[in-house]
């Protein structure tokens, strides 16, 4: 635990000098809950409206998952950093109960700690709490009820599990996949068991009340979804291989499972030598290849659901064209590290001196938490990918200052960004036209496509991006195209060819823009502020 903490007590120390992940989480996840918090309606009736979006309540997430309750008593830098060492926690806490009670036995006490510190070591996305993390502590409490133990603990952690999850994104794989260890046990080993059955009706019970207000507009909708607009793109099967090889070698960037330096060689060292002193009828040995085996078959699935190889069976049933299936990916760091303690416990066993065999464990369990809890630190690696800290990303005594231009409440007009993310804007308190949001009105999309029309006319990608996904409701410049963070282009450039009355007709008073506009609106001012990564140019719109 203490190198738990000391991983984690830089967020502490840095605090709003902290560098965090941007895309899916400054950007989005993380203003989706401050928003909801802060509009005093987590709790009320989905139609209601949340104005500073001007959209009905049922678009964003459920009360009952933990960054929505947090965020209504915490700052969301606090909620991030509370939810970071709870993650890490559950992950260390579940991987070690999950091997030393259900795998490998009380005999490989120092490869289970070992192997459940690189776990608690791995970068969770924030967004998803449990998601990854807690996956070893849900198996382990499944493989309890499958090997007939009646703890009430177990009951608890598969009741309370669906509060920290999400159904869509992880809840609905994993419970498929336990329902095929299910079948598995009623087809070979002719065992039919009811509370491991009753156990995933229960937590899919759960589920579906936590996520209840998904549930609800899916049956009677309070609005008509973006998403039944979506059009996928379909890429070559020889692309569709090398994405699906790529996930097996280097994993998918919301669950990063970071097999690629060493677990990948440790399994293979571990087949090799099993294969050297053929211990074929080694138990481990035939669950190691099978885990493996897992993860590939999730790969290639990941990579084939966006081909052309099936687009006729995807584009001919409208379930598979509006929910991913592919997500069966973020069970791949509980596999890859169920995987890597499985070959360890083989080389350790194979290896004729104890003693070197456990010093090859410790090694290898060493490189790969330097890989994990270093190498991939989440503040390293955002600073490294864009620089940004947290203060100087939300900039707020720079968009307090425009705001106390402004004068008036931010009730009696919405704002619109260009060239940054339009949750810096609403985070700041300002009422926004644009946003990051994967659940919102088909007409908010459609009004927003009428002002910006002309200019995805000039980019094929913008137009692409846009109309077949739209996730991003973004003021998109084909000048500025989709670079956010002021990595090309700072110079000024020519007005977008917007339709500025149809953006007054959404509300819209003021634009911030990241860069000099010609022939614009009339400038409302300039601003600058030695904190702040941007420097906002405020246009008014006038009547």
């Amino acid at each position: 635990m203490l190198i738990i903490l000391g991983h984690w007590i830089p967020y502490v120390i840095m605090g709003d000098g902290a560098y965090l992940t941007i895309h899916d989480y400054l950007d989005s996840s993380l203003l989706k809950a401050k928003v909801l918090a802060d509009s005093g309606q987590v709790f009320a009736p989905s139609s209601s409206i949340i104005a500073q979006y001007d959209i009905p309540r049922g678009a964003l997430r459920s009360e009952f998952q933990m960054p929505t309750l947090l965020n209504m008593f915490l700052s969301p830098l606090a909620t991030h950093i509370v939810l970071t060492l709870f993650m890490q926690a559950a992950a260390f806490l579940g991987m070690y109960l999950l091997l030393m009670r259900r795998i490998l036995g009380r005999e490989a006490r120092v490869l289970c700690v070992g192997v459940a510190l690189c776990y608690a070591l791995l970068p969770f996305w924030t967004p998803g709490v449990l998601g990854v993390a807690g996956l070893p502590l849900v198996l382990y409490a499944f493989l309890g009820l499958r090997e007939g133990e009646r703890g009430w603990h177990l009951w608890a952690i598969l009741l309370l599990f669906p509060f920290f999850s999400s159904l869509v994104t992880v809840g609905f794989f994993f419970l498929c996949m336990v329902a095929g260890l299910f079948v598995y046990d009623m087809l070979v080993r002719r065992r039919f068991n009811v509370a491991f059955l009753f156990g995933m009706a229960a937590m899919s019970a759960v589920y579906l009340a936590v996520e209840y207000r998904l549930v609800l507009n899916s049956i009677n909708p309070v609005f008509t979804s973006h998403r039944q607009e979506a059009s996928p793109v379909f890429v070559p099967l020889t692309a569709a291989l090398d994405r699906a090889w790529d996930n097996f070698l280097n994993g998918q960037y919301h669950a990063h499972s970071l097999q690629s330096e060493v677990i990948l060689p440790t399994i293979l060292l571990a087949l090799l030598l099993s294969l050297w002193k053929r211990q074929f009828r080694d138990r481990h040995l035939w669950l190691l290849i099978a885990t493996v085996s897992f993860c590939a078959a999730i790969s290639l699935f990941y990579g084939l659901w966006s081909s052309v190889v099936l687009e006729p069976i995807r584009t001919s049933v409208p379930l598979l064209l509006k929910f991913n299936f592919s997500r069966f990916h973020w069970l791949h760091p509980l596999l890859w590290f169920v995987a890597f303690a499985l070959a360890l416990a083989l080389i350790q066993r194979q290896i004729p001196y104890r003693r070197l065999g456990l010093a090859c464990v410790c090694l290898a369990i060493a490189l790969q938490a330097h890989w994990a809890g270093y190498k991939n630190h989440p503040i390293l690696e955002a600073r490294e990918k864009h620089g940004i800290s947290y203060a100087a990303f939300f900039a707020t005594p720079l968009f307090s200052e425009i705001k106390r231009d402004i004068g008036q409440p931010v009730e009696d007009y919405r704002v619109v960004s260009l060239g940054i993310h339009p949750a810096i804007a609403a985070y700041n308190g300002f009422h926004t036209a644009d946003w990051y949001l994967t659940y919102y009105p088909l007409e908010k999309k459609r009004a927003m496509r009428g002002v910006i029309a002309k200019e995805l006319e000039k980019s094929a990608g913008l137009k692409r991006y846009f109309d077949d996904w739209g996730n991003r409701l973004y003021l998109f410049s084909a000048e500025l195209d989709r670079d956010f963070l002021a990595r090309r282009r700072t110079d000024a450039i020519q007005m977008p060819e917007y339709d500025l009355d149809r953006l007054r007709a959404l509300g819209v008073t003021y634009i911030f823009s990241r860069v000099e506009l010609y022939d614009a609106p009339p400038l409302f001012g300039e601003y600058r502020h030695p904190g702040s990564h941007w420097d906002i140019n405020v246009y008014k719109l006038t009547d």
